[in-house]
């Protein structure tokens, strides 16, 4: 399939699903960037970017694209860490800054990122990432969202970080899953104590 016979199609078939369905069969990659780049339906676009093994054309995308899905994907397909990094701190749709820190292994940066992003998705995912049981501790103590103390404090596996989860935390969640994660360790007088 050629351009030209795509941009008749594309006449023809104002219904995205039939253009997707094209790209997804599609290999000529010259058209399959002319696609991502150009078509008015972000999901066909979408499906175009998740085939391009043109890296340029990729990084052009995750940067430029007006909708989140289409940079998403472009981000899940490229391997420029410096570009991840820029886009996991600074996309303005919190799905493409999630992606971009699923990929990441800068470990400051992620660190960075689960202490200050504003969105609690990202957060999480940087926190699903991050090794610092210190770090983690206060994230459990203090993050604003649940999930995010929850996902901190699994990750934990310092038994005095836990002790002092288990006797500060405001959250009977967290002390709840900092006493779980301590098992036999304390008395049931102990329990007792920190669920009440």
């Amino acid at each position: 399939m050629t351009s030209t016979d795509f941009s008749r199609l594309k006449w023809r078939q104002s219904d995205f699903h039939m253009r997707r369905a094209v790209v997804e069969k599609l290999s000529d990659q010259e058209l399959l960037a002319e696609i991502a780049r150009n078509d008015t339906d972000y999901h066909v676009r979408e499906a175009a970017v998740r085939k391009l093994g043109n890296q340029e054309c990729l990084v052009e995308i995750a940067r430029n694209d007006t909708d989140y899905h289409v940079r998403r994907a472009a981000v899940e397909e490229i391997s420029d860490k410096a570009l991840l990094a820029e886009l996991a701190k600074n996309d303005r749709d919190y799905h493409v800054r999630r992606a971009a820190v699923r990929k990441l292994g800068d470990h400051e940066l992620l660190e960075e990122i689960a202490r200050n992003d504003t969105d609690s998705w990202v957060r999480r995912a940087a926190v699903e990432r991050v090794a610092d049981q210190a770090l983690l501790a206060v994230i459990a103590l203090n993050d604003e969202d649940s999930w995010v103390r929850e996902v901190a404090i699994k990750k934990i596996g310092d038994q005095r970080l836990l002790g002092e989860l288990a006797r500060k935390s405001s959250d009977i969640h967290i002390r709840r899953a900092a006493v779980e994660k301590l098992g036999k360790a304390l008395s049931p007088t102990s329990i007792r104590l920190i669920n009440t």
